[in-house]
């Protein structure tokens, strides 16, 4: 059987902790990192002798699809200086329970607070998040904020998820005990 150079065979997940980073072509702009979902068998090479010479590379995220090293260069030449690092992880500051006024305890949902000293970043092309009370300060007529949003709170709600951004400043109070225990 012949299978084409840069195919892959097969691929095992990767665990959270893991990303790559790259250069787009423009040396100004930081590296572009993105997480790895896997780790892929490619067909690296064919010998004389009719068999094939494979690696492993990591399958990562970017732009809302999967990616090898070899198919992001094959489609933008300018992708240059693959690295595989080991992803900082930061884990759950604290994990607050909030049940609303009346509610029962059935209904009550959960909030996970997260710290993050360089922010936020959850789409590599818009770059860092911006503080999610810039929404509040529009609505109050009060300038947007421009700090860092180093606090990330991800609440469930019903079947999906609500996530805010916030910095140091307008971490909402409720989360308070998050900012002690980093402290």
């Amino acid at each position: 059987m012949n299978i084409a150079t840069g195919s892959i065979l097969n691929m095992a997940p990767a665990g959270h902790d893991w990303v790559v980073a790259f250069d787009e072509g423009d040396e100004t702009l930081p590296a572009t990192v993105c997480p790895v979902v896997g780790w892929a068998t490619v067909i690296e090479a064919h010998l004389n002798d009719g068999t094939a010479t494979t690696c492993v590379q990591p399958a990562f995220l970017y732009v809302d699809m999967v990616w090898t090293p070899n198919e992001l260069r094959e489609h933008n030449p300018a992708v240059s200086g693959f690295e595989i690092r080991a992803r900082e992880i930061t884990p759950p500051v604290t994990k607050v329970e909030i049940v609303e006024p009346g509610g029962q305890e059935d209904d009550a949902t959960e909030a996970r607070v997260f710290h993050r000293a360089t922010g936020w970043t959850i789409n590599p092309e818009h770059g860092v998040e911006t503080c999610t009370s810039n929404f509040y300060r529009q609505q109050d007529g009060r300038p947007a904020c421009t700090d860092t949003a180093v606090w990330k709170v991800v609440q469930e709600c019903g079947y999906g998820l609500s996530i805010g951004f916030y910095c140091g400043d307008d971490l909402p109070a409720e989360y308070s005990g998050a900012r002690e225990l980093r402290a």
